[in-house]
């Protein structure tokens, strides 16, 4: 090989390096954007200057606004809405187990990267702040229903009452208020961002589910 191919094998592989780089620098700078302002208050001159890039590399790597929110909401996570190693509906589970299954699922997030916990942050706030462009509320109804199935069983009462529906949400709460609130939370608790830390809330909120549907049983039995 010629000096003069190997110096261009070596520039091609540094623009790739570089492009790669720029695109996660984009996609990083807008999930904190879009978490703090939202979608429709976020430009893309916000984004540019944020990741230290033109608007010009947001639509080579990105296209518009729109795909680089898409990219915001599932590029992080797609891993995490793809695999399930211990269903927490998986028949004859105890009450307890399943409630501590579906907490750790709800809980993964924090124990991993930055980038992945904005972008949940980011899927909770279409929740209070919808665009249309979270495309996956089949797989979220799919969740929720999934947990009422295991609390219907347990209660023995049908999918329809409101009191099962409440539960649920309930429930559902204790996590995403740690997911939103974990920039506070880690402040009064230092150890919350370790895995021993992350363990021991996950123990809580757990033993916090539980308490709520035993309320809930002692109520039906009064």
């Amino acid at each position: 090989m010629s000096e003069e191919q190997a110096a261009a094998g070596a520039g091609a592989r540094k623009l790739r390096t570089d492009g790669a780089q720029a695109r996660e620098r984009i996609l990083f700078a807008a999930l904190k954007l879009f978490v703090a302002k939202g979608y429709h208050t976020t430009s893309v001159r916000d984004i540019a200057a944020e990741a230290g890039v033109n608007s010009a590399a947001i639509r080579y790597y990105f296209g518009d606004k729109a795909s680089l929110y898409r990219a915001a909401l599932y590029e992080p996570v797609q891993e995490y809405l793809l695999h399930e190693t211990e269903p927490f509906d998986a028949p004859g589970l105890p009450i307890e187990e399943a409630l501590r299954r579906f907490t750790i699922r709800r809980m993964v997030p924090l124990s991993g990267g930055e980038a992945i916990r904005l972008s949940v942050r980011l899927r909770m706030r279409e929740s209070f702040e919808p665009t249309g462009l979270l495309e996956d509320e089949r797989y979220k109804a799919e969740q929720e229903q999934r947990l009422l199935d295991v609390l219907a069983r347990v209660l023995q009462v049908p999918h329809s009452d409101p009191e099962l529906i409440a539960l649920g949400i309930a429930i559902r709460a204790l996590t995403a208020s740690l997911i939103i609130g974990r920039e506070h939370l880690c402040k009064s608790d230092p150890l919350f961002d370790t895995p021993a830390g992350l363990d021991a809330w996950i123990a809580r909120l757990t033993r916090y589910a539980c308490a709520m549907v035993a309320v809930e049983q002692a109520r039906r039995h009064a």
